[in-house]
């Protein structure tokens, strides 16, 4: 963890003099804005320095707000599904699976996750657990370090940092130094807001999010809280906001591949006061690892990945994590979860 400013400052320019002969800069799968806004900034801020070029890589692509926010703003969307070379810089990434088909010898990382086992792999990082955001602190060291970049850059970085914020609701002095800077760099708050708060839902996300809700499994935690489980194919994160805005306090869904299936959790507001604990980052943790897999993510936010075959024992780790923690797990409504993943 950063104790002062100049260790911040000198986190950056290791992770800069590591890069200056070339690197690949990646995102964790389909990413969100967040990840893209610092991954894109990071290549500019790399390529200004060193005079090469860098290029971001985002494994199974980015998410549809991503793709509007660029699009908007005049960024090329990054459309490398499999990423490879020797060394890469992960951004916005706390664990090797939540990127997939990456190859790499050597690794790096910026990231501000409240759980990160890549502190265990890579050899130099930029890492800030109380940053607020990766983009956050990507332009907090770009600010202290004396950079200045153009009005488009901090216009993305803003986005990503009002999106993992949720609209600057998660707020403090720090973070309100580095939303100045962006705003004298040229930032445009009203068009940030504007392309974040468009409403336009494709028709196959909203069939995803009715499928959801019609396999999902309900569970009592305690007497006071609400767990829910699902099994779905794509459009996670959507399905898990409404999840969550319906009454749910620790939404899943599970996502089956060929040999893998995906782990995605959202956590909401109330949770993570009252236990003061990064509990989504905890409990992906807690399943990727006791299933053979990882997983990581933030105190509201995590993901993991585990082998295909055993789906059928998280429905027991759930069990098992909030027992631990002195609360009883009561299944109210099964759902067809099981049945579709298995």
């Amino acid at each position: 963890m950063f104790r002062g400013k100049p260790l911040l400052v000198t986190k950056f320019a290791k992770l800069l003099a590591w890069c200056k002969n070339g690197a690949l800069i990646v995102t964790h799968r389909n990413a969100d804005i967040d990840s893209v806004a610092a991954a894109l900034a990071l290549s500019y801020s790399l390529s200004s320095y060193s005079g090469n070029l860098f290029k971001v890589c985002s494994p199974q692509g980015v998410d549809s707000v991503s793709k509007r926010v660029l699009q908007a703003l005049g960024f090329s969307v990054p459309n490398m599904r499999e990423c490879a070379a020797e060394k890469v810089v992960f951004v916005d990434v706390s664990s090797v699976t939540q990127v997939e088909n990456v190859e790499f010898s050597k690794c790096s990382f910026i990231d501000h996750h409240a759980v990160n086992t890549l502190i265990d792999v890579c050899e130099t990082h930029v890492y800030d657990p109380e940053s607020k955001a990766t983009s956050a602190l990507l332009a907090e060291v770009l600010m202290l370090s004396g950079y200045s970049i153009p009005r488009s850059y901090a216009t993305l970085l803003l986005a990503g940092i009002m999106f993992d914020t949720k609209f600057l609701r998660i707020l403090n002095s720090r973070l309100l130094k580095v939303v100045d800077w962006l705003l004298n760099s040229g930032a445009d708050i009203e068009d940030v807001s504007r392309l974040l708060t468009q409403q336009e839902v494709p028709y196959a996300e909203r069939v995803a999010r009715l499928r959801s809700l019609s396999r999902m499994g309900v569970y009592s935690i305690g007497s006071d809280y609400l767990m829910t489980i699902t099994c779905i194919g794509a459009y996670e994160s959507s399905s898990l906001k409404y999840s969550i805005e319906a009454g749910s306090d620790i939404a899943i869904a599970l996502t089956p591949r060929e040999s893998e299936a995906r782990v995605t959790i959202r956590a909401s507001t109330r949770l993570v006061k009252e236990l003061e604990a990064p509990i989504a980052a905890e409990l992906a943790k807690y399943v990727g690892e006791r299933l053979g897999g990882g997983g990581g993510g933030h105190e509201a936010a995590a993901g993991a990945s585990v082998p295909i075959n055993t789906i059928k024992d998280i429905e027991r780790l759930l069990i098992e994590f909030f027992s631990a923690r002195g609360y009883k797990v009561r299944v109210l409504e099964r759902g067809r979860w099981m049945e579709e993943c298995v």
